[in-house]
């Protein structure tokens, strides 16, 4: 199964407070989620500020 979920708000920082409830909102058992990993995303400042590429997942929040 696969699901999408959109979020938006008038502004970059409203969209990803909008996106952080939704995800912390979603209950899926007994299977495992990428959610912990999209809400570090969330956190990450360099995401927060916009400044991200295509290697953005691979280079610095997988390396960690």
């Amino acid at each position: 199964m696969v699901a999408t979920l959109i979020c938006s708000g008038p502004t970059r920082a409203d969209a990803i407070a909008t996106t952080r409830r939704a995800l912390s909102e979603f209950h899926v058992s007994p299977i495992r989620t990428t959610i912990p990993l999209l809400l570090q995303i969330m956190d990450n400042p360099n995401f927060q500020s916009g400044e991200v590429d295509t290697g953005f997942i691979e280079r610095v929040m997988l390396s960690k």
